[in-house]
């Protein structure tokens, strides 16, 4: 009999949500028969050194919050290499649905009880690493136009109001995006380096984007206008930017953006750092449990075919140059 995994979760317990999610996790575990020691934080600046002296005696890191919350522990997960369990209980929680990982916390427990795992990678820009995306200009403004109260009473909503805010005094700016090698020169409202398919509440980096392909996607938003802007917010939303001529879309490995004076970048939701931006991808660099793949119907006859799962490894070109 293989010897019963011994799990470590993280949470900040000051949030009701927190606390009711967590509880639900909780009975999701011992149903399992999975052991379960809790240790509070009180901030994702606090999670980092909470990881580091309360998660080596421990086979699996439980973390229980949103996208901010989770690159506050990348470097800790790097460091110690152990595999990655989520609870997504934030607000956008883009990183899970990436991972096509359950909403709800016992069905999500009950993901991290079963044991099936998959490595992904992180992107870097300059000394920070991020799960999802990257950006400049628009989604900075976003995350500046915020208000902590709002978001705790209208959950992913207040994006919506966060972004009405933002748009009121966007104005396009000179970027210069180097991708692999290739060069190029624009204006643009908005500039993005994903490494995960999802970002910013449910927008989509890109409809064939991968978190485990060991490329960056990168897009610019063209846009002159407010209706410009209006009209490719579905194709933000769905992925489509190859299909629009005021989006410019390239994929790499290594990427860099520089603008005129410095512009702050947004990485997973918070403001990190500033441009010149250069940005890399480590592949395969945290184990995270996900859902097992569904089996296809060849299975029962020993025929056992490959299924594509939304999130996960295609092949792909990397940019032109």
């Amino acid at each position: 009999m293989a010897p019963t995994r011994r799990l470590v979760l993280f949470a900040n317990f000051q949030s009701s949500r927190t606390r009711d999610g967590i509880s639900a996790a909780r009975s999701a575990f011992e149903l399992a028969g999975v052991p379960l020691t809790e240790i509070p934080t009180d901030s994702p600046e606090d999670l980092d050194q909470k990881i580091r002296v309360h998660a080596r005696a421990y086979d699996t890191i439980v973390i229980a919050g949103g996208d901010g919350t989770l690159n506050a522990a990348a470097d800790a997960l790097l460091d110690l290499q152990k595999p990655l369990g989520i609870l997504p209980l934030g607000t956008a929680n883009d990183l899970a649905r990436t991972l096509g990982l359950p909403p709800d916390p016992a069905a999500a427990a009950r993901v991290i009880a079963a044991g099936h795992t998959r490595q992904i990678d992180l992107g870097r820009v300059n000394d920070r690493w991020f799960f999802n995306a990257a950006s400049i200009g628009l989604p900075v403004a976003i995350a500046r136009a915020h208000d902590p109260a709002l978001k705790r009473r209208l959950k992913v909503f207040a994006y919506v109001v966060a972004t009405w805010r933002a748009l009121k005094g966007m104005r396009r700016f000179g970027v210069r995006i180097e991708v692999d090698g290739r060069k190029v020169v624009t204006r643009a409202i908005q500039v993005t380096v994903g490494n995960g398919v999802h970002f910013g509440g449910g927008m989509t980096v890109r409809a064939d984007a991968a978190i485990d392909d060991g490329q960056l996607d990168v897009f610019a938003l063209e846009a002159r206008s407010f209706l410009d802007l209006l009209r490719l917010a579905p194709v933000v939303r769905f992925g489509l930017q190859d299909y629009d001529r005021q989006v410019l879309a390239l994929r790499g490995r290594s990427v860099r953006i520089e603008t005129r004076r410095p512009r702050s970048v947004n990485t997973d939701g918070e403001i990190t750092t500033k441009t010149p931006a250069v940005f890399s991808v480590m592949e395969k660099a945290i184990t995270v449990h996900v859902p097992a793949p569904p089996r296809s119907p060849f299975a029962r006859l020993g025929l056992e075919l490959p299924i594509g799962r939304p999130g996960f490894s295609r092949q792909r070109p990397t940019a032109e140059k």
